[in-house]
Formats: structure tokens, C-alpha cells, sequence
């Protein structure tokens, strides 16, 4: 019988599953209910590259966290797909991530184009199932958009290996309303990386 690992956090606690503290559970097969398939498109072209910033400034940090959001939704929307392939677990809807995001590993590998090592696994961790060696996210929409681009950032601390900041981000279509978000990042060889999970900065109800 193959494992199914089910991962902590959002997804789980909705479910009633595991307590706000974490873990894993395994889940026999037969808690996938069914299991429908449609086609996915291409996988992404790559063009993102990771990010190389290593003067970390009150300027040069936008920059990061638009790329890092990105990152964020394009994982939180599945990957690139056009109609996602869809399981039923336990009674709820879950949609497999693209083939370019399909495995634990190759999920990590991409988040960590902006985020540490460690903000890559829990995100991988907690927000994600993985099913037969595949990933899988529950079948739901992002939430309220920000404009990070027209961010403004002040430096809290930082030090030669980590640093703080405080980024006010304007509601996208919402004249005047902003959005303060604590970012905070660790140096990962020559270069700075944020170092909190993608869905605990960006996620917004």
C-alpha cells in the first residue's frame, strides 16, 4: 500500500485533521474518493531565475518580494495549468500541481528561488498533500491581491546574516487602504532570501 503523507497547516486545519501545532498523518487509499482527469498545459519556461540581491536595502527589498510573490501564486494557483487534474480526500476537493511542481522536491526547488531552505519546507510542509509521490493543494482561490511593486519599506534591523523590515502594500482596487507586512530575511550564500513561509506573508483572506 502506498503512504500518503498528510501535511500540516491551513489545509489541514480546515479539515479538523491535526492541531494549529503541525504534523503528519498518514491516510489509507481509500480516502481518495475519486479521482478526475484533465489536461494540463505546458510546463513554465524558467525565465524566473533566483533572485541575487545581496545589498539588502529599504530599495532593493521591493524588488525581492515581487519576485517572491510571484513565486507564491503561481504555486498557491497550482503551477500552469489551464483545468488542474482533481482528487476528492476525505470529502474534499484537491487539485494536483503541474508537472513542473509535481513532486515534493521540484516544489521546494522552485520556492526556494526566493525563500531559505527552511521557509521552503513548511510551506511544502503544511500547505500541500502529497498522494502517490504527487502534490496536491485543496481546490480554492488565493484571496484579496496586493500591489507589492508600489510597496514602501523600512528597515527594522539587519545584520550582516539576517534583517527585518516593515513593508506598507496598497490594496489592489481599494483607493488609500494599505496593508503593513513583517518580512524577514537570512543571507544564504551571498545572497538574501526570505526566510518565512510564502503563505504566512502573502496569504490574505
Amino acid at each position: 500500500m502506498n503512504k500518503q503523507k498528510w501535511l500540516s497547516g491551513v489545509m489541514a486545519l480546515s479539515l479538523g485533521l491535526i492541531g494549529a501545532s503541525g504534523g503528519a498523518l498518514a491516510a489509507p487509499v481509500s480516502a481518495v474518493e475519486g479521482v478526475k482527469t484533465v489536461a494540463a498545459v505546458a510546463a513554465p519556461t524558467g525565465k524566473e531565475g533566483p533572485a541575487t540581491i545581496n545589498n539588502l536595502t529599504v530599495r532593493s527589498i521591493i524588488p525581492l518580494v515581487v519576485h517572491a510573490e510571484k513565486i507564491y501564486t503561481y504555486t498557491s494557483q497550482g503551477g500552469k495549468v489551464f483545468e488542474p487534474e482533481l482528487l476528492t480526500y476525505n470529502g474534499m476537493e484537491f487539485r494536483y500541481l503541474s508537472s513542473d511542481l509535481g513532486t515534493k522536491q521540484q516544489l521546494m526547488n522552485y520556492v526556494k528561488r526566493a525563500f531559505t531552505h527552511n521557509a521552503a519546507a513548511f510551506y511544502a510542509q503544511s500547505q500541500f498533500l502529497e498522494f502517490q509521490g504527487r502534490m496536491a493543494q485543496y481546490n480554492a482561490d488565493v484571496g484579496t491581491p496586493l500591489d507589492y511593486k508600489q510597496a514602501t519599506a523600512r528597515m527594522i534591523s539587519k545584520n550582516a546574516a539576517t534583517a527585518v523590515f516593515e513593508l506598507d502594500i496598497p490594496v489592489v482596487g481599494v483607493q488609500g487602504e494599505i496593508v503593513t507586512s513583517v518580512v524577514k530575511l537570512k543571507k544564504v550564500e551571498g545572497y538574501w532570501r526570505i526566510d518565512m513561509s510564502p503563505d504566512i506573508l502573502f496569504r490574505r483572506g
